[in-house]
C-alpha cells in the first residue's frame, strides 16, 4: 500500500539560514586551515566533494551558528572577494589571532556608538571580514536615544573612521590581488 501523502521538504536545510555565504579562492583547504584558526570554524563532515582534478567544488564549515560554503576557483578565473561579518565574544583575542595568521589589519578595534566594537580585516586571500563584539543593547526604537548617541563626538570620529579605512582597503584591494601583499605588513597605507 502506497502513501497518498506527499513529505514535504524543508526549504532550507537544517543548520542553514535563508542566505548562506560562499568564498570563491585559489584554495580552499587554505582558507579553511586559517578560518579554523582564527575563528574556530568546523569542518562539516562528508561535505568536501573533489573534481577530477583534485579540487574542491564544495565544502562547508560551520563558523559560530553560521555555515559557509567554499570551493575552488580556476586560474583564469578573476578574484571574487568576499565580504562577511563575524559577531565574536571576543574581539582583542580574534583580531589578534587573524594578525598572527597573516591577516591585514584595515580598521582597528572601535567602540561604535550602536552598541559594538568592530574592527576589519583582510584574510591572507583577499576576504574581508567585518568582526563584531556587541558590548550594549541600544533601544532603536527609540528616536531620540539613537539621535543623541549617534550625535556625539566620539560616535561621529568612529562612524568617520571607519568609513575612511573601509574606503582605504577597497581601494587597496586591486592592489592586494595584483601584488600578493606581504604578511609582515599589518596595516594598509
Amino acid at each position: 500500500m502506497q502513501n497518498n501523502e506527499t513529505k514535504k521538504v524543508k526549504t532550507i536545510p537544517d543548520n542553514y539560514t535563508s542566505v548562506t555565504p560562499w568564498i570563491i579562492s585559489k584554495s580552499s583547504e587554505e582558507v579553511i586551515e586559517f578560518i579554523t584558526e582564527a575563528f574556530d570554524a568546523k569542518e562539516i563532515p562528508n561535505s568536501r566533494i573533489l573534481n577530477e582534478e583534485g579540487k574542491i567544488i564544495h565544502v562547508v564549515v560551520k563558523i559560530g551558528n553560521a555555515m559557509v560554503m567554499l570551493f575552488d576557483s580556476k586560474k583564469e578565473w578573476n578574484p571574487t572577494p568576499t565580504f562577511l561579518n563575524l559577531y565574536v565574544e571576543d574581539i582583542e583575542k580574534v583580531y589578534r589571532k587573524s594578525l598572527q595568521l597573516g591577516a591585514l589589519s584595515v580598521t582597528e578595534i572601535t567602540n561604535l556608538w550602536f552598541g559594538e566594537k568592530v574592527c576589519r580585516i583582510i584574510d591572507p586571500f583577499g576576504n574581508l571580514w567585518w568582526i563584531n563584539q556587541r558590548i550594549e543593547e541600544i533601544d532603536f526604537t527609540n528616536p531620540d536615544e539613537v539621535k543623541e548617541k549617534a550625535s556625539m563626538p566620539d560616535a561621529v570620529l568612529g562612524i568617520a573612521y571607519i568609513q575612511k579605512t573601509l574606503n582605504e582597503a577597497l581601494l587597496s584591494q586591486k592592489i592586494f590581488f595584483e601584488n600578493k601583499y606581504n604578511p609582515s605588513q599589518r596595516v594598509l597605507k
